[in-house]
């Protein structure tokens, strides 16, 4: 490290130990979801701190967010400082009912209402044209919003008993995997933040849909749980932005989306993705990782289904102490991608966790469920995918 190096790294940690919080840790037990009352003394403090343009980490059915006064520029920079994250990245406002979506969007068209009926509050967002007061910062310098309502209970109360609308995105240092359990949080945001409401992991593990309303059809921006054949079933049409389509990552231009520019997902390991028939992807992930164990001396890290793993297991078991440095995770059932969704970023994490150099992980078909998770791989393999 040169001398300029050295100094800047001195001058930053400096400001990191001058700015750091103390955050407060607010836990939610199961019991607490059955009464009402002690749920809403439990998130008076967190609620406090969103109205006074703190900011508070939360969990929705989605991911964690980062959530602070959606319509306070100093509340929102604290958003962009806690997370690093880029000022052109727009956020996601989070709304608690209709009536706060017209005090941020300019105009509604008819098939998103039809949407919002069927799929608020839900996993999904709606970017529309943005009311002209509402400033630039939460949208990252365009003139369209980004607006959630989410289906979490503790998400809903909190943004209501806040009485403000709530930009968050997910509650992690940015270009991290989202974080799907508070641990996650605690270890990316405490210190950097006011509060992190601890409320067991979330369902989904996926980001919300993104869905782009202000054309004469709805465009998905972001993939997510609610996929491109439920919005067509509902409204007849939807369209998929050409910028996530392919495995590269554009970082030119402006993001419509959060999500859409940018390495994103990425654990500290180096993720590479393959596709491709069971006994190929098998094939390939038994002499890759012997090979890496062998000639490079790291470790390697498959993540994968559970039929493909108890393959694996048993070849490697012919390997043993090659085998004490290859991890496999599963991602549940060949069968049913709903647990890979819910898992993945969970996943991503214990990697690193367990110190892999490099990760090796199944990808899927783009249709249904898969465009979401192939566009986070996508992201977290920083487009090195692999057809076999």
């Amino acid at each position: 490290m040169d001398r300029y190096s050295v100094i800047r790294a001195f001058i930053m940690k400096r400001f990191e130990v001058d700015m750091k919080k103390n955050t407060l840790i607010v836990k939610i037990e199961k019991g607490h979801y059955d009464d009402e009352v002690a749920l809403v003394k439990l998130l008076e403090r967190p609620a406090r701190f969103l109205s006074e343009n703190g900011t508070v980490a939360f969990p929705t059915e989605t991911v964690y967010g980062l959530g602070a006064n959606a319509l306070d520029d100093h509340a929102i920079s604290q958003i962009y400082e806690a997370k690093g994250r880029p000022s052109d990245n727009p956020l996601i406002v989070h709304i608690a009912s209709v009536d706060m979506l017209e005090m941020l969007a300019e105009e509604v068209m008819p098939y998103a209402r039809i949407l919002m009926d069927a799929l608020w509050p839900g996993p999904i967002t709606f970017v529309f044209k943005k009311r002209p007061e509402i400033s630039s910062k939460v949208s990252g310098g365009l003139d369209t919003i980004a607006v959630r309502m989410p289906s979490h209970r503790l998400a809903l109360l909190l943004i209501e008993l806040s009485g403000k609308p709530i930009a968050a995105p997910s509650a992690n240092i940015s270009g991290r995997p989202s974080p799907t359990s508070s641990r996650y949080v605690v270890e990316d945001l405490d210190g950097r933040v006011d509060c992190i409401v601890e409320g067991g992991d979330t369902e989904v593990g996926l980001e919300s849909t993104v869905l782009d309303v202000t054309g004469p059809y709805p465009v998905v921006l972001r993939p997510g749980k609610i996929t491109v054949e439920q919005i067509i079933d509902l409204v007849g049409r939807c369209e998929i932005d050409e910028a996530i389509i392919g495995d590269s990552i554009d970082d030119s231009g402006s993001a419509k989306s959060p999500g859409m520019k940018y390495k994103h997902y990425a654990p500290e390991a180096d993720v590479r993705v393959y596709i491709g028939t069971t006994t190929d992807v098998i094939k390939t992930f038994y002499e890759t990782a012997l090979a890496i164990v062998v000639g490079q001396e790291k470790k390697v890290g498959i993540m994968t289904f559970v039929e493909d793993a108890e393959v694996l297991t048993k070849l490697f078991a012919h390997h043993p102490a090659e085998a004490e440095k290859i991890e496999i995770l599963t991602v549940g059932s060949a069968k049913d991608w709903q647990e890979y969704g819910k898992v993945l970023f969970d996943r991503l994490r214990k990697f690193d966790e367990r110190r892999c150099d490099q990760v090796m992980v199944r990808g899927v078909e783009e249709i249904g469920l898969g465009r979401a998770i192939m566009n986070r791989l996508k992201k977290a393999s920083d487009g090195k995918v692999t057809r076999i």
